[in-house]
């Protein structure tokens, strides 16, 4: 699940993209296993992405 480009040329870590897909879930009221099943691998990596970046964007504003 990770090797997720980010803006940047970062890559997304394994801790990242399970965060954000764990947060994700959680969002949908769901489970983890159920968005991982019903998310095709280009969502998924939108969600990472979109994750990282405001986790960046909100560590760079402290």
């Amino acid at each position: 699940m990770s090797g997720v480009e980010l803006p940047g040329g970062w890559c997304a870590t394994e801790s990242e993209a399970i965060s954000a897909m764990v947060r994700e879930a959680k969002r949908r009221n769901t489970s983890y296993g159920m968005l991982i099943a019903n998310t095709t691998e280009r969502e998924r990596a939108e969600i990472i992405r979109d994750y990282c970046v405001e986790k960046r964007r909100k560590r760079g504003k402290k």
